[in-house]
């Protein structure tokens, strides 16, 4: 893992499909002893998921819960509410259903910007 500027960039092994179905069962150890490395799976090399242990999901889970925490308060420090359709939208982004850019584009819609 390094640092470019401000964009942190990781690293990963990628496996096939055919090598994670293989692997699998050797990734999952790795994880269980404690390896928190993430595994990339896809076409040709090429990631298009990645596999962690469930306690990184989860952290990674939290601190989107905690900056949407942050921002809430922000919004309610100026003196403003959140509605409730843009709630729902920051909801689904922090459970990871949704991606920063998509929950942006959805939010933008809600307000007509």
């Amino acid at each position: 893992m390094y640092t470019s500027g401000y964009t942190l960039i990781m690293l990963i092994e990628t496996l096939s499909v055919r090598e994670a179905r293989e692997r699998l069962s050797s990734v999952l150890e790795r994880f269980r002893n404690g390896d928190r490395t993430p595994v990339g799976v896809g076409s040709y090399r090429r990631t298009e998921a990645v596999m962690v242990p469930v306690e990184v999901f989860d952290e990674l889970t939290a601190e989107r819960e905690r900056a949407l925490s942050q921002a809430r308060a922000s919004v309610r420090a100026e003196g403003l509410d959140v509605e409730a359709d843009a709630e729902a939208v920051m909801e689904r982004w922090a459970r990871g259903e949704i991606s920063t850019q998509r929950m942006r584009e959805l939010v933008r819609a809600l307000y007509g910007a």
